[in-house]
């Protein structure tokens, strides 16, 4: 199906595509033909590629994220910070669902929340939001990429551990410092990049089963970790072994140099002062918001998901969300709980650099589920390296995730005449924009090249004068900052700028009400985690050095960047006497 949007003073009857262009003689037509995409994502293929676009290394890592946030974390009752920011997040992202579940019903169209604002608010800040969600999405690739690496290692130390053997692992795609970084790391990196490419280019019917397979192999690996770490090891047989793979570093030593780092809580607030802390608190939120960030992706595919959309949407982001708050809350914190969960904080601070306490990683490595596991009970390690290798799965299978659903924004731009034609050129092969799926990996290249080699000017990259993981994680935070506010905007102002649209939406006219609830959670978090430690870093001595360590001059930059190419692209568009108004009226074509 296509249609034809004229130019001022062209007669704009529907059309059948580049057809109806050779019909007539007027050079400034705007034909919009359909988008190309095929609808045979299932429910249970939409819920998958859900769970794959966020778990990504959590699945044996979770333990590192306590650390993050770089604050005391403290615990109340059965959950820790970290697990109670798990909860307070889900339950707000249920309102997100819904704002997605019913716009994604009568914009069914992919391009996911692009859509919804450039009809609904402005083109501007439709492009802006996906174009940051975009560079936020490849640098989160680019932060999986060398965690892939790191999880082969891993599962090779298990290994090692349990059958002997293996012991430079360690060593392998590191450089002489021992990290995953310069010419070593960089090779090993475009190799993963070039699977994930195999992936990625697959038939899209064949790619959405092979995200399903894996996605399903990782929650096995979920539930064996959880059942089988919880009952076939014990913490005194941990903290007896582990001493002999640590050169004699105890797990009580380990777990005090998180106290000494200022990475555990030592004074004791109540569990509602702690809950709405302007301090702790949101930075702890905003880690969960980089771990969810993810779960709603299936709506940016929604022109491909078959049945009821609505029906379809929903229950693919409320079933990743409930996993999502299961496996960052129960699931974490029982597991590091069971093996220390001092420790655990404390061996997380040191991988993210943040312990200055303890600046030897134990074991070389960051504290993996199934590696604690092992060093527990090595007896089992056939059975810790089938988890480990979960974790390599994982972190792998979101990469090619996140460029299909960053390909179909790149087409629903094209549609808009936001980027060139080009990009939204779709494979008849693939089924899928194969020229917007290069131009990602590209991209990705040229960030996993950054954070490899000292290429960076002082001012982008302080650590090293490359990119680093924790840095990334911070960028990746800050570039999302429209992702998650607009969709509220969306839903408050839907039924005054476009009641056309919302007539028939579910839960029509509940919309502003559940986007002014939602939107309380990003203000809440960005006031205070991002915007509030960027003044007080301005009114100190270290200003620059916390704008560049946390990527807020890197995000300036990229925003900048977003705001010339929409010019650009909007004063070629006028000049080829494309007709906006009646562009951004319609959703784009099927």
């Amino acid at each position: 199906m296509a249609d034809v949007t004229s130019g001022p003073g062209t007669p704009g009857p529907s059309g059948s595509g580049r057809s109806a262009a050779a019909a007539t003689t007027t050079p400034k037509l705007f034909v919009r033909q359909s988008s190309g995409l095929v609808r045979n994502v299932s429910v249970t293929n939409a819920l998958f590629f859900n769970v794959a676009a966020f778990v990504g290394v959590g699945l044996t890592l979770y333990p590192i994220f306590y650390s993050l946030a770089f604050v005391p974390v403290w615990r109340a009752g059965p959950f820790s910070a970290y697990g109670w920011a798990a909860i307070v997040a889900g339950l707000f992202c249920v309102l997100l669902a819904l704002i997605f579940a019913s716009l994604t019903s009568v914009m069914p169209r992919s391009g996911g929340d692009y859509v919804f604002s450039s009809r609904i608010l402005h083109p501007f800040l439709g492009w802006l939001e996906s174009w940051t969600l975009v560079i936020a999405s490849v640098l989160i690739i680019a932060f999986e990429v060398p965690l892939v690496l790191r999880n082969l290692q891993i599962s090779a130390r298990i290994i090692g551990i349990g059958a002997g053997g293996f012991h430079g692992a360690n060593t392998w795609f590191t450089d002489s410092t021992g990290t995953i970084t310069g010419t070593p790391g960089f090779i090993a990196s475009i190799i993963v990049l070039l699977l994930i490419a195999v992936v990625a280019l697959l038939p899209t019917r064949t790619f959405h089963r092979v995200v399903t397979a894996l996605a399903g192999f990782g929650v096995a690996c979920f539930a064996g970790m959880f059942v089988f770490g919880l009952l076939f090891t014990h913490k005194g047989s941990f903290n007896a072994h582990l001493p002999q793979y640590t050169g004699g570093v105890t797990a009580a030593h380990i777990a005090q140099t998180g106290k000494t780092a200022g990475l555990i809580a030592t004074t004791h607030n109540s569990f509602i002062s702690n809950i709405f802390s302007t301090t702790v608190f949101p930075l702890m939120l905003s880690v969960l918001l980089f771990q969810f960030i993810g779960f709603q992706y299936s709506a940016y595919i929604a022109g491909e998901v078959r049945g009821n959309v609505r029906r379809g949407v929903l229950i693919a982001l409320i079933g990743a969300l409930l996993i999502g708050v299961l496996a960052n809350s129960v699931y974490v914190d029982a597991i590091s709980s069971h093996f220390g969960f001092n420790t655990q904080v404390s061996w997380g601070g040191s991988y993210w650099g943040f312990n200055s306490a303890l600046t030897a990683l134990p074991l070389g490595q960051p504290n993996s589920m199934p590696l604690l596991a092992v060093v527990a009970n090595s007896s089992l390690w056939p059975l810790w390296f089938i988890i480990s290798l979960g974790g390599v799965v994982f972190p792998f299978l979101l990469c090619p995730v996140y460029i299909n659903f960053i390909s179909r924004m790149q087409l629903a731009w094209s549609l808009d005449r936001q980027v060139p034609e080009w990009f939204g050129n779709v494979s008849e092969r693939l089924r899928a924009p194969l020229n917007a799926i290069i131009a990602t990996l590209v991209l990705t290249g040229i960030f996993l090249f950054f954070q490899s080699y000292k290429d960076l000017p002082t001012f982008l990259a302080t650590t090293g004068h490359k990119l680093n993981l924790a840095g990334t994680a911070w960028f990746s935070i800050m570039m999302a900052i429209l992702t998650w506010s607009l969709p509220g905007f969306n839903a408050i102002l839907v039924r005054w700028r476009r009641p056309d649209l919302v007539r028939n939406a579910p839960f029509g006219k509940a919309l502003p009400w559940i986007g002014l609830a939602w939107l309380v959670f990003p203000i809440w978090i960005y006031i205070f985690a991002v915007f509030k430690p960027i003044v007080d870093a301005l009114k100190g001595g270290s200003a620059l050095t916390y704008l560049e360590t946390n990527g807020i001059i890197d995000a300036g930059i990229f925003y900048l960047i977003g705001i010339v190419i929409y010019f650009i692209m909007r004063y070629r568009a006028v000049k080829a006497g494309v007709d906006e108004k009646m562009l951004f009226t319609e959703i784009p074509p099927d």
